[in-house]
């Protein structure tokens, strides 16, 4: 039987015991299993520690990918445990680090009651961040207070619910361990402590996945095990056709005020970002232009999109020339892919606005030393392959590439200097 659930969901209300049950069932229960007893791996000395913060960052890793499958409809575990690989997950355990910093400079700048103040707004508001980053993939977005707010607006009271019972989840995981802890010899209660936090951590992701499912056409998200189904209706599909029947009656700027209304306030379709992308090359304002093209990017990155994407930078860097995109991977990915595709002007001009965005980044002097290459094979830019080389041996601190750069300058009649 298929896991993928096509009608109607039911109420998450109506789900609770199959909620709680869900980290013992499938796929769920084994990862659970494997990932307690690695963690016994943490009582190494020396570098036992490590080994216990891999072991968390695995949980989180599938926790998330629980989350995600959940969102789409699939109600079985996910098989596999370190799937999520677009960087989604390192920008989630970032989320949790500024929060952490936030109530912390909250406690030691106002005292206790402003500490607790703000430790309850950033746990009501955190089920939304994560849910907003599980959607679109984007950490600034998330942690905008504005998205959590309309998340719950969108949503409304079962929101408060999901909360309660993220509250109760995470409350029963802590009085059972704390209750393990006292009447279970020291490893044997280790082991289970560890267990039910992992069972506390699956039980709300997967909830939270399925507010999303059940909420999915008021939150603009469309579940991907639901792509292709007979009769269904695109979620942005009225959007689409408002704009541009404002377009067609020559009323562009309202049809520019409605779509950044909306991909401000939710989740919406690639098509939606490129109409509006479209209409911001029209009206001429560059700097909007510039900051949409980032968000735009990134989103046709994590949906596998990366044709569309390199399209995408090469309009914008032609348009602004210091452009890069917000994440570092996906930078590196698209240069690499420009450059297999024989786009190496593309590849040369991420690469070198990738130098002077991040100039103290560890691959900087890499990534210096192959624009400058690409400038003299595919373009004959000697003189700015040279400045290029110059400024990558500078800052260079490997001996072996420091060596290739230096051959690189030889090989263009460089002086070194550095």
């Amino acid at each position: 039987m298929s896991s993928i659930h096509r009608d109607t969901p039911e109420p998450f209300w109506q789900r609770l015991r199959a909620i709680t049950l869900y980290p013992f069932r499938g796929a769920a229960l084994a990862s659970l299993v494997a990932l307690t007893l690695a963690s016994l791996l943490g009582m190494i000395p020396v570098v036992g520690w490590v080994v216990a913060l891999l072991v968390w960052i695995g949980a989180y890793k599938y926790a998330f990918e629980v989350l995600r499958a959940t969102a789409d409809g699939r109600l079985e575990a996910p098989e596999v445990v370190l799937g999520t690989g677009d960087g989604v997950v390192a920008r989630l355990i970032a989320m949790q680090l500024v929060f952490i910093v936030v109530v912390l400079a909250a406690l030691l700048v106002g005292g206790p009651i402003i500490g607790l103040a703000v430790l309850a707004l950033v746990a009501f508001m955190q089920p939304g961040c994560v849910m907003s980053l599980a959607m679109d993939g984007s950490l600034s977005h998330a942690l905008n207070p504005s998205t959590p707010l309309a998340l719950v607006g969108r949503i409304g009271w079962p929101y408060l619910a999901v909360f309660g019972l993220l509250f109760v989840i995470q409350a029963s995981a802590l009085t059972a361990s704390v209750w393990l802890a006292r009447w279970m010899p020291p490893v044997i209660a280790d082991l289970a402590v560890t267990a039910v936090s992992f069972w506390g951590l699956f039980a709300a992701f997967h909830l939270m996945g399925y507010l999303i499912y059940q909420y999915h056409e008021a939150l603009g998200y469309e579940p991907a095990a639901r792509d292709g189904l007979p009769g269904r209706h695109a979620p942005d599909a009225d959007l689409l056709g408002e704009a541009e029947a404002h377009v067609r009656d020559g009323h562009p700027d309202a049809a520019l005020e409605l779509l950044r209304a909306e991909t401000r306030s939710r989740a919406v379709s690639l098509e939606v970002h490129e109409l509006y992308h479209r209409l911001l090359r029209q009206s001429g304002d560059a700097a909007a232009l510039t900051g949409h093209a980032g968000e735009y990017l990134n989103l046709l990155m994590l949906e596998r999109e990366e044709r569309r994407a390199l399209g995408l930078l090469r309009t914008t860097l032609d348009a602004n020339p210091d452009f890069v995109p917000a994440q570092v991977e996906h930078a590196q990915a698209l240069a690499e892919r420009a450059r297999l595709a024989g786009q190496g002007q593309l590849a040369a001009d991420t690469l070198a606005a990738m130098l002077r965005a991040h100039p103290r980044h560890p691959d900087a002097s890499r990534w210096g030393l192959d624009a400058a290459l690409l400038l003299v094979e595919r373009s004959g830019r000697d003189d700015d392959a040279r400045a290029l080389l110059q400024q990558s041996l500078e800052r260079c601190e490997d001996p072996g590439l420091q060596s290739k750069i230096a051959a690189a300058m030889k090989a263009l009649q460089v002086p070194e200097t550095a």
